[in-house]
């Protein structure tokens, strides 16, 4: 569209303080503006760079001033007010000054580094007004606003350029020196003018670095092979120079002091020694040269001690001419504002291994702080960091190279300088072209290394060579490429150049021979290593080639493995020796013996074997060592079972290879390699029957080998063919090869020594292991039997003959051979002749313990050749019936035998054999035997039965035995010996002898208390009276002796309470320990006396019982509590006597036990209320119950009653007490009825009849007689009338009349009131009073009360009178809701005149959509139900108002603590201010907590009830899950609930402690943990724990159960009713109903 453009044009304004912080956005690496302002000083030829940091308290002096006198200061702490930054170079010029206040306006200079203008901006990282002051003009520069504006000026001339830069915020912490110094070695690295930089603080010296270089050599050999430009490249090297370098750092103390370590001040440089690297001789103190520094004087400096390093390296420096093209050149000035270079030098720092070291030397020296080269801003990487070196454009980018090699040229790099720039086209190009130069003079620097290391590689072994092999190591892995970052491309581009650039095919590596080129080197193959010895291969420590530089190698220089011409190639230069030719055979055969795993064809692994073959030599390693040709070789030796007879030095055919050659092969493969085949026993044998002109392998000679050859035969001949076999017999049958005892035989002409009985034949002189190879050769082994029975009668022959003679003859005797069994042809060692029963094999225990034992080696002159009693000989005569050991019972009686020799004897041979022969033993079939070895002796002296000793010393309490040390744990467990004994050998042992003593008792109970008894046991042992009295009675025995021990079920272990240490007296109390405890507990044992046995104890003697009380109460100065004493117990007998047995409560309603009381009246002379009581100890039925205090005032001097609480009225009137106001009748005396006051009569009916309705709404029931103010609505039910004068006559009627003679007349007095009761009417009789006279209730409540209740309390009569005085305004505001009692009695009156038929089924809800809605209905009413348990009418007003609920329920919530200290009192038995409260069982009860080790997932804190061990997990977590989600709902902390473990009383759910809510984990397990996993249980246990809770918030702002936390809990639940709605919505969407069991049952006495 065209515009109109007519409007004047306006400037776009940039916010340059904005623009700026973006520059400075890009700088993100430390000392940014060091590394520029220290570029811009080289760029100006400088020579010198100063950077000083000072104070703000620091006054600037004259140069020549400038030393200072040692000051120390704290650089760690110190804050810096300026930079001051000098540099000695050109002075800025007009252009300069001008471009240094323009942003982007770049140095146009080709030859300088600068391109993009930003670098001096840098400052503003850490001033906002830098000045800068060159020759005699100096400029300010300042924002105003977010303009950035210049102020010119002028100054003193001087020859250095300063940047002063005032810091921001006036103050900075000092830069750490050490960290700068290490920046500045990097950065002076390829910095062409620098020589010099200076650290400064407050004008003391903290570094100095110094460069300096040595005399430049030119490499006028550059290999050809390396290509100085790529193809279709633009950039050429023209020359590579090397030049020495050392750059020299100069640390002050000062400086070290800021750094983790410092020098001991006490020892300088000087001192310590040649420890600087400086001054080590080497390479190059004979290249370096120290010129001095030019250009401006440096300002001195003070010199405190100091420490000083030196790196020395090789810079290489290569010059590049470039020829670019016109596009490359404009889209490198589009981006750089100026022309490329065609000329530049190209340099290159790399460290060898021994300058590496000595950087790394450097900074290990315990007195330094580590080493200014070495880091990840330093010249040096530390040893596990990888490669660190980086891309340099005159200063480090944050590139790094990939190798150990930094890199400087003209590389073009983002605006940063955090990288090169590889995305721009043009400039892409430009910076890959470096990178391949970067690769050529990388790849320069690898060869000639290697080259070095290849030229000093020694021929001979000599220690040089482990030098160099590290050399090597060192070299290769500082060219192996590793990730360069953060652009990888970078290392690719310069890996990929490195290799590359070469057209040669060989590249240098490190091999076991030393540097070769990788095409000759082979990979480390263990089978190729034991005979190619001439063949290199890749070095050790390159193996696994992951991660090194072989790994990265291109095809072209791949390392191979051995092939086929490898070995050849061997074959031909060198006779191999016999080990190396037994590796190679062996590497063969793996090869190629196996036709499924070859690689090539059959027919082409014949050829290779030929060529093999035919040139394959080895020299034998047995004299005279000749040269052995494979081709001659046909046979092998197999080592399989079948073929393994020929042992290493056995003689071989000609033509069968030596055996090392084949041990370990297979010998299929060998068949299939080599085509030789295996060596048999055949050809073997064939052999060796030939005359041998050897003696010593002569088999008719030599019976040495004749036995070796029989041997090899022997083992082979089980496996050996059947014609191989005849094979061989026949070819030995004809030769004499046996050797006898009268020279070699012929087989079929030999004997076997069983054969010759009388010493008259030719017999074998071989082991007994030939026998069978003999036996198959043809070798006699008997004569016959009928040859020989004979002659056994009448002669003396030799057992170590006869046996091996039976044993060959028997399998040809049948039958017949039953008749030897029988004969007594067999010689005991005694002389005497046996049957073969009746002797013992000669075994030397068997001679010791005086058994029979059959003679052997009655022959000695047999010597070597005799037969042994080896195990056929054994087997054979055990067979016949020879005894091989004793049996068991003959073997235990010898063990417990009293001849000493003997009992050890049988014992160690029966516990040797216990596993074996004796495996049945049970000591339960020997009690009586004592054979065990028991005792303390060092050698066992005892011994005991199996029933008396066993293995724990524990037991010798009880009179048991202990198992000897001697018999190791092990034996103990064989011999069965028990760790303990029997229950019932304890129990045994009790009885007979009871512990002597209190000590004796307390150590049987702590082993006893482990366990180990039955239920009868225990039920036995808690009626033996083994328990001696700790505590002594009040009445000692009249002789002194300790009372006698009482049985467990009549101790008590744990100390009474103080209000029941009286006990001490009437019971047995006993502390023998925990485990004790528990023992005594398990066999009837209680902690205190419950009710039961305070009642027994009470039965037995109510009077002693009494009695031992005052006497104990006397001896502490307290007899007058005794009454007290007895009825506290006796109230713990009314509180638990429903759980006695049947048997029990009936004993005591016929005993004697109630404490009573009867006043007593006083002398004439006392005070007037002075009345005291007496105390007598009655029946039940002879005491009554005070429940009408006017009736007890007028008749207390006559009747015992009981005591005045709940809980002793209920116990009193269960046993037979009766209620004194129904053995007290009232007569109503009243006069004539004054019809002039009815009406006021009827107000007084109706003012009656309202409060009575009132009263009755909330009453207990239990307690109503049959009175129903249902009935006074009648006409004429009810009446009230007024009379002048009223007169209660009241008379005792009572059966146990008191013990006077006299019966006692009624009594008389004046009342205010009086019922009149006859059939269909009650009278309410009122007596006139005055008209100024205020109305008295309180007769007219006594009279109601009368017909009411069968039984009332004193608060029936006091609470009624209340509400009659009352008028209903009252009644209202203390809480009675007045109006809804009203319409409750209107309905009941109506339904009583209009009784509704009874109700069917309700129907079933079936709408599923108000699914929740219908079970928020019963949480309700449950609700209700809890709250109810505290529901109370008032007697005052509660503290608490409806009207400020919500702000309550918040305080209330925000009151929640967490894991409170103090422990505040709850569940008091008394309240304050009037006021009613509830002690419940699930709420409020007191108990010491310990906190468990671990939280719950959800973190909260878990406690446990001591001694109730840890908390269940699984429970404890599905516990705590509940609680989150309800702890959220309230909206309560982390750590605001508490989890308690207490199993022992699962009602109590929990309890307020301080602000601080715990609930118990017991009451879970108990009641919920059970439940099944489906909604309606799961919503039941969050409905639970929901309204425990709320409960339990309601206790932070009401303390008591009374109507305030009633009020307050139904309001913490309703508020949060909603959101309980939408968490069980969410958690148990399918819950059908709620089953809420909570029943609390309080202690109150309206519960």
């Amino acid at each position: 569209m065209q515009g109109d453009y007519s409007g004047k044009p306006t400037q776009v304004t940039v916010n340059q303080r904005a623009l700026v912080d973006k520059v400075l956005a890009r700088y993100p690496e430390e000392f940014t503006v060091f590394r520029e302002l220290v570029q811009n000083a080289d760029d100006a030829r400088a020579k010198n760079v100063e950077i000083e940091f000072q104070t703000g308290d620091y006054i600037p002096k004259p140069p020549e001033d400038k030393t200072t006198n040692g000051t120390n200061f704290d650089l760690t702490n110190v804050k810096v007010s300026k930079w001051v930054v000098r540099n000695d170079g050109d002075e800025l010029q007009e252009q300069d000054w001008d471009r240094l206040t323009r942003i982007a306006a770049g140095n146009p200079d080709e030859q300088k580094i600068g391109a993009f203008g930003v670098g001096f901006f840098s400052v503003f990282s850490i001033t906002e007004s830098p000045v800068v002051i060159s020759g005699d003009r100096c400029i300010k520069m300042y924002y105003d606003g977010d303009q950035l504006m210049v102020q010119p000026g002028g100054c003193e001339a001087t020859k250095w350029t300063v940047i002063e830069m005032a810091v921001k915020d006036e103050q900075l912490p000092m830069p750490n020196p050490f960290g700068l110094s290490r920046f500045l070695c990097t950065a002076v690295t390829f910095l062409v003018n620098i020589k010099t930089v200076t650290l400064l603080f407050n004008g003391n010296l903290l570094s100095e670095i110094t460069k300096s270089r040595g005399t430049e050599v030119e490499i006028k050999d550059l290999p050809k092979d390396l290509k100085r430009k790529r193809n279709s490249g633009f950039m050429r090297v023209d020359s590579v120079k090397m030049i020495p370098q050392e750059v020299k750092v100069t640390l002050t103390n000062l400086a070290c002091s800021a750094g983790s370590k410092r020098l001991r001040a006490n020892k300088t440089i000087a001192e310590k020694g040649n420890i600087n690297p400086a001054q080590r001789s080497g390479f190059f103190d004979k290249l370096l040269g120290k010129p001095e520094p030019n250009g401006a004087r440096s300002i001195p400096h003070s010199s405190p001690r100091s420490a000083v390093s030196v790196a020395q390296y090789m810079f290489y420096s290569a010059r590049i001419s470039s020829t670019p093209s016109t596009g490359i050149v404009s889209g490198l000035k589009a981006a750089t504002k100026k022309n490329p270079p065609s000329n530049f030098p190209y340099e290159a720092v790399h460290f060898t291994m021994d300058q590496y070291q000595r950087v790394m030397q450097d900074g290990n020296k315990d007195e330094n702080i580590g080493s200014v080269f070495r880091g990840s801003q330093g010249l040096c990487s530390e040893e596990a960091e990888g490669h660190g070196s980086r891309l340099f454009i005159g200063q480090s980018t944050a590139e790094t190279s990939g190798i150990a090699v930094h890199l400087s040229s003209r590389f073009i790099p983002t605006v940063e300088r955090g990288s090169i720039d590889l995305n721009n086209s043009q400039v892409a190009k430009w910076n890959e072209e470096l990178l391949y130069v970067g690769g050529f003079l990388t790849r320069l620097i690898y060869e000639r290394a290697m080259k070095d290391i290849r030229n000093r590689w020694p021929e001979s072994p000599s220690p040089l060579k482990d030098h160099l092999r590290e050399e090597a190591m060192y070299t290769m892995a500082c060219f192996t490429l590793r990730q360069s970052t953060p652009d990888p491309k970078v290392g690719r581009l310069l890996q990929d150049a490195f290799f590359n650039c070469s057209a040669s095919q060989s590249f240098p590596i490190l091999s076991n021979l030393g540097i070769r080129d990788s095409v000759d080197v082979r990979q480390p193959c263990p089978t190729f290593e034991r005979f190619m010895k001439e063949r290199p291969v890749l070095d050790s420590k390159l193996w696994p080639i992951e991660s090194t530089i072989v790994e990265q190698l291109p095809e072209k220089y791949t390392v191979k493995a051995h092939t086929f011409g490898d070995v050849k190639e061997e074959f031909d230069r060198r006779i191999f020796t016999e080990e190396d030719m037994v590796e190679c055979v062996g590497w063969w055969v793996d090869t190629f013996g196996t036709p499924t795993h070859q690689t090539i064809a059959t027919d082409q692994v014949a050829v290779r074997r030929d060529e093999v073959l035919s040139v394959a030599k080895f020299r034998s390693s047995k004299p005279p060592h000749q040269v052995i040709m494979l081709s001659t070789i046909k046979k092998f030796v197999d080592r399989r079972p079948v073929y393994s007879f020929i042992r290493n030095d056995d003689p071989l055919p000609p033509d069968t290879i030596p055996l090392p050659f084949t041990r370990t092969l297979d010998a299929d493969k060998v068949r299939a390699a080599l085509g030789w085949e295996h060596l048999t026993i055949v050809d073997w044998i064939e052999y060796l029957v030939n005359p041998k002109s050897d003696l010593s392998q002569e088999i008719r000679k030599n019976s040495a080998f004749s036995e070796k050859v029989l041997t090899a035969l022997r083992t082979s001949w089980p496996s050996i063919k059947s014609s191989d076999r005849n094979t061989v017999v026949a070819l030995m049958r004809s030769v004499e090869c046996i050797p006898t005892n009268r020279g070699h035989y012929k087989p079929e002409d030999a004997y076997f020594p069983e054969a010759d009985l009388f010493d008259e034949l030719p017999v074998v002189q071989l082991p007994s292991q030939l026998d069978s190879v003999l036996d198959s050769l043809g070798v006699r082994r008997y004569l016959d039997w009928d040859k020989v029975e004979n002659r056994l009668d009448f002669r003396d022959h030799s057992m170590i003959r006869l046996v091996p003679y039976l044993q060959a003859v028997r399998p040809h005797m049948g039958d017949k051979f039953r008749v030897v069994a029988q004969l007594r042809i067999f010689a005991s060692e005694t002389g005497s002749r046996h049957c073969i029963r009746e002797l013992y094999h000669p075994h030397p225990t068997h001679r010791i313990l005086g058994l029979p034992v059959l003679r052997w080696n009655d022959e000695p002159a047999l010597g070597q050749f005799g037969p042994t009693f080896d195990a056929a000989l054994s087997d054979f005569l055990h067979d016949v019936g020879l005894q091989r050991y004793p049996p068991l019972k003959l073997i235990i009686e010898k063990a417990s035998s009293k001849d000493v020799t003997v009992r050890q004897s049988a014992y160690d041979f029966f516990v040797l054999n216990l596993e074996s022969y004796y495996d049945k033993y049970n000591p339960a079939d020997f009690p009586e035997f004592a054979f065990l070895p028991c005792g303390k002796e060092s050698k066992p002296t005892q011994f005991g039965t199996p029933e008396e000793v066993f293995t724990s010393s524990e037991w010798e309490v009880f009179g048991f035995r202990t198992i000897h040390k001697s018999v190791p744990p092990k034996l103990q467990a064989r011999l069965k010996v028990k760790e303990r004994p029997s229950g019932a050998a304890i129990i045994k042992a009790m009885k007979q002898n009871p512990p002597p003593n209190r000590a004796t008792a307390e150590k049987w109970f702590k082993l006893v208390g482990r366990g180990g008894f039955s239920a009868d046991e225990l039920a036995e042992v808690s009626n033996l009276k083994i328990v001696p009295v700790q505590f002594a009675p009040l009445t000692a025995s009249p002789d002194g002796k300790n009372p006698d021990p009482v049985a467990p079920k009549k101790c008590f272990y744990e100390r009474p309470d103080p209000a029941k240490v009286h006990h001490y007296v009437l019971f047995t109390y006993v502390d023998y320990g925990q485990t004790a405890k528990r023992f005594l507990k398990m066999c009837g044992a209680k902690p205190n006396p419950d009710c039961s046995d305070i009642v027994e104890a009470m039965m037995a003697n109510p009077q002693r019982y009494l009695d031992q009380i005052e006497l104990y109460l006397e001896k502490h100065g307290d007899k007058a509590q005794a009454y007290n004493r007895y009825l506290d117990d006796l109230r713990q007998v009314a509180a638990g006597y429903h759980s006695l047995s049947t048997d029990l409560r009936a004993q005591i309603k016929k005993a004697p036990i109630f404490l009573s009381f009867r006043k007593k009246p006083c002398p004439p002379d006392s005070a007037v209320d002075g009345e005291s009581q007496e105390y007598a100890l009655k029946h039940a039925h002879e005491v009554l119950i005070a429940d009408d205090m006017e009736s007890h005032r007028l008749f207390g001097k006559y009747i015992f009653v009981a005591p005045k609480e709940e809980v002793f009225e209920n116990f009193y009137r269960d046993y037979g007490s009766e209620s004194l106001s129904a053995n007290v009748d009232h007569v109503v005396n009243h006069g004539p009825f004054l019809v002039k006051l009815q009406t006021k009569a009827k107000d007084r009916h109706y003012h009656v009849f309202e409060r009575l309705k009132i009263f009755l709404h909330d009453q207990d029931s239990t307690r109503r007689s049959g009175f129903d103010i249902m009935q006074w609505k009648n006409e004429g039910a009810f009446t009230v009338k007024y009379c002048k004068t009223l007169k209660i006559s009241k008379s005792l009627q009572w059966k146990h009349q008191p013990d006077h003679s006299k019966p006692l007349l009624p009594i008389c007095e004046e009342a205010l009131a009086g019922i009149k009761r006859t059939t269909g009417n009650d009278t309410l009789w009122l007596k006139e009073q005055s008209k100024d006279s205020k109305n008295d209730w309180y007769d007219v409540a006594v009279a109601l009360c009368r017909i009411i209740f069968i039984t009332h309390k004193t608060h029936d009569t006091l609470l009624l009178m209340t509400i009659l005085e009352a008028d209903l305004e009252d009644l209202k505001r203390r809480g009675y809701d007045v109006d809804a009692i009203k319409r409750n009695f209107d309905r009941q009156a109506e339904r009583a005149d209009h009784p509704q038929p009874a109700p069917g089924d309700p129907q079933k809800l079936e709408d599923n959509h108000h699914s929740t809605k219908l079970l928020l209905a019963p949480l309700v009413n449950w609700a209700k139900g809890f709250k109810d348990i505290f529901k109370q009418k008032k007697n005052q007003p509660g503290e608490f108002v409806q009207n400020d609920m919500n702000e309550m329920v918040s305080e209330a919530l925000k009151m929640c603590e967490s894991d409170a200290d103090q422990d505040r009192q709850q569940n008091q038995d008394k309240s304050t201010g009037g006021k009613k409260q509830r002690d419940v069982k699930y709420c409020g009860r007191r108990m010491d907590l310990d906190r468990c080790e671990k939280r719950t997932k959800n973190c909260m804190p878990v406690f446990k009830t001591r001694g109730s061990g840890d908390p269940p997990e699984g429970e404890l977590e599905a516990f705590s899950n509940i609680l989150e989600d309800l702890r959220d709902l309230f909206g309560l902390g982390p750590k605001k609930l508490h989890i308690f473990w207490q199993p022992d009383d699962t009602d109590l759910m929990g309890f307020n402690r301080s602000n601080a809510i715990y609930l118990n984990l017991g009451h879970y397990s108990t009641k919920h943990a059970h439940l099944s996993s489906d909604d309606s249980s799961r919503a039941t246990m969050y409905a639970a724990w929901y309204f425990v809770i709320a409960h339990e918030i309601a206790h932070n702002k009401a303390f008591f159960h009374d109507e305030d936390h009633e009020l307050l809990f139904s309001s913490i639940a309703q508020t949060r009713l909603i959101a309980f709605k939408k968490l069980l919505e969410e958690k148990a969407p399918n819950a059908a109903v709620i089953t809420v069991n909570c029943h609390p049952v309080t202690n109150s006495e309206n519960a």
